[in-house]
Formats: structure tokens, sequence, C-alpha cells
């Protein structure tokens, strides 16, 4: 009983030590941020002190029982602007998914990553030509394919991305 006591006291005192230890020396943790630009979200998560955080911008689609249908995401890495995107399972991936925008760029660039239990991931190198034909975008259209004569069409809305893509550019 006394040894139990003993360890919670010791606990206490080493946690509120590490504590003021973090705020003496600056470290803190980053606080997770949601914060909606019309149909795009920036979404950094929680940090532990010391750590950066790695937020990103989505845009995530249901399909009618509520699934993830297809997810679009933005990220920094360092100097690099990476787009990401999320399919589900059963796409061909022998060939490269297109993604064309409103005013008619378009790229076959997204490059399959990898498959896991919640789909498959390809991802892009941007370009400041590509990231500005987004911001002055109402629209963009990826096409994967069920099959190599079945073209999957699915359209993302460009509404809120250019603020979005602000507030991840002033991102520390």
């Amino acid at each position: 009983m006394i040894f139990a006591a003993t360890s919670r006291l010791l606990c206490r005192t080493l946690a509120i030590g590490l504590a003021v230890l973090c705020l003496a020396s600056g470290a803190r943790a980053a606080d997770e941020v949601r914060v909606d630009y019309d149909s795009w979200q920036l979404y950094c998560p929680a940090s532990k002190p010391g750590e950066s955080q790695n937020c990103e911008i989505h845009q995530l689609l249901s399909n009618s029982k509520s699934k993830l249908a297809a997810g679009m995401y933005l990220t920094r890495r360092g100097d690099a602007v990476v787009l990401i995107v999320r399919v589900p399972l059963g796409v061909l991936l022998n060939k490269n998914m297109m993604l064309q925008i409103d005013n008619g760029i378009g790229t076959d660039a997204l490059t399959f990553l990898r498959c896991d239990t919640n789909g498959c991931l390809a991802q892009m190198p941007m370009t400041e030509p590509f990231l500005n034909s987004l911001r002055k975008s109402s629209g963009v259209t990826l096409t994967m394919y069920a099959d190599a004569a079945t073209p999957v069409p699915v359209k993302f809305t460009l509404k809120g991305f250019s603020a979005a893509e602000k507030a991840l550019a002033e991102r520390p």
C-alpha cells in the first residue's frame, strides 16, 4: 500500500517535472488543427514536443454507403508539393490514373505507391504551373480504371482549394 502511494506520488512528480522542463525549453505539443475551406480541409495532426506537424489539405468523397470512395490530399515535403490520391481497392494498377482539370490541362503522372486495406495510394509531384491551374479552376476529374476498357471518373470540386492551399503554405 505504501509502495503504491509512493509510486503514484513519484509518477506525478516526474510528470510535473517533465512538463516544466518542456515549457522551460520552449518545446510544447502542437494541438490537432482542422479548418474547413469550403470543400477542402486543412488538417494537421497533433504532434509531440519538438516534432513538426505534417499538415495537409484534403477533400474526401464518400459513396452512397458513406464509405470513402476517393480522397485527394496535398502536402508539403520540404520545398516540394506532392499530390496524393486514395482510391478504393479493385482499380487497375498497371494503368496510371488521369487527372483532368476543368480547363483542359491533364496529366497521367499519378503513379501508384501501394495498396492496403483502406485502398490504393498514388502520388505525383506538383509543379507551380499545375498548382496555378488548380487555383484558378472550379473542378478536377480523376479517372481510374476498373479494367482496361472501363474508365471510372470521379469529380472533385476545387471550391476552397486556393484558400486551403494558401493556409497550408503559411504553416511552419
